[in-house]
């Protein structure tokens, strides 16, 4: 059934639907449809999907033209002058699953379910964030490390609750009480990592660079319009550079390829406000108290820059090729990226 509009609503439409007229009704249409009437009435999509799509197909009655546009000629046509901002979180999601950005920049935006495994995985990012500080105070004379960062366990998850108000809301005693039983096995395997890297001497510039972590603060770039925040940030040969804190498992050497990437955008992020070149950066592998140093490449730098175009494509209205990975089954988008479809996936 029709029914009004409400002034939240009308205020997301482009102008030259504002200024159409009223009164303004809406009526259930394929989420990618929305229908303009001649006498001033115009026929909306369900508001969960509001003008963010278009697809090309044109109808005409006695008293009424229906239009519908690809959300890119929409862009074209109408934003042309407007460059479309991203955000580093952005590219790494595009990396994960280039559908997830399409999604999530159109209002459907999910939270992840609070599982003893995401509880997991914040109790490590926070512990990989206090790395530094545990080296500042560690010695290589030092050899209980295994109960030094039990303790740091026990105190980071007092601590979650004030840091993550909103994911503990609902968060029982006894799924964290499991999710700090699964980071304690980790413990053994953060330990000898960390004490090998506190004790080899070739780590000696490594560690001085880490024990310079301070926490990370917004970076906005107007050339690449792109903004981003690292974990922290840290000074290598006099110049800020990205760390990042990653909780799964790291790979045998150097850093994953996503990850790699992930630096290689923070820093060309943070070379404006440097005034100088940001040459490199460090990932932190908190499940396994890993720490890479990483080089940022040409060739890094050429594939951020080819994903920042890829990513403005899919927030202009691109719907990218749906792709079958292990990490589907569980994904909250799985049933809307079943069904949807698009003629300009083949520019991905």
């Amino acid at each position: 059934m029709p029914r009004q509009v409400s002034q939240r609503e009308l205020s997301r439409l482009p102008s030259f639907l504002q200024d159409a007229g009223e009164p303004f009704h809406a009526i259930r249409l394929p989420s990618c449809f929305v229908s303009l009437r001649v006498d001033s009435h115009i026929y909306l999509t369900n508001a969960s999907s509001l003008i963010d799509d278009f697809s090309v197909v044109g109808l005409v009655t006695n008293h009424s033209v229906i239009y519908s546009m690809f959300y890119i000629h929409y862009k074209n046509m109408f934003l042309k002058t407007q460059k479309i901002g991203v955000n580093v979180s952005e590219i790494v999601l595009y990396l994960m699953c280039p559908r997830k950005v399409y999604y999530s920049c159109r209002g459907h935006e999910t939270f992840p379910a609070a599982t003893f495994s995401y509880i997991g995985h914040l109790i490590l990012k926070e512990m990989g964030l206090k790395y530094p500080d545990l080296l500042k105070t560690y010695s290589s004379k030092d050899d209980d490390i295994l109960a030094d960062l039990e303790t740091m366990l026990l105190r980071v998850s007092e601590e979650l609750a004030f840091i993550y108000p909103e994911e503990f809301a609902c968060v029982s005693s006894d799924m964290i009480e499991e999710a700090i039983t699964h980071v304690r096995s980790c413990i053994n395997d953060m330990g000898p990592n960390l004490l090998s890297f506190i004790t080899d001497d070739s780590s000696g510039q490594l560690r001085e660079q880490l024990m310079s972590a301070e926490s990370g603060h917004l970076y906005h770039s107007e050339k690449l319009d792109l903004s981003g925040i690292p974990n922290s940030i840290i000074d290598i040969d006099g110049t800020l550079s990205p760390l990042l804190v990653k909780t799964g498992q790291c790979p045998e050497q150097g850093v994953w390829n996503n990850d790699r990437l992930h630096v290689a955008s923070l820093a060309m992020l943070m070379e404006k406000s440097n005034n100088s070149h940001v040459r490199s950066g460090i990932v932190v592998y908190a499940r396994q108290g890993s720490i890479r140093n990483v080089n940022v490449r040409s060739d890094d730098r050429r594939k951020v820059l080819q994903v920042l175009g890829r990513v403005r494509k899919v927030k202009g209205g691109s719907l990218p090729d749906r792709k079958e990975s292990s990490l589907c089954e569980d994904c909250a988008y799985l049933e809307m990226c079943k069904v949807q479809s698009s003629l300009v996936s083949k520019f991905f």
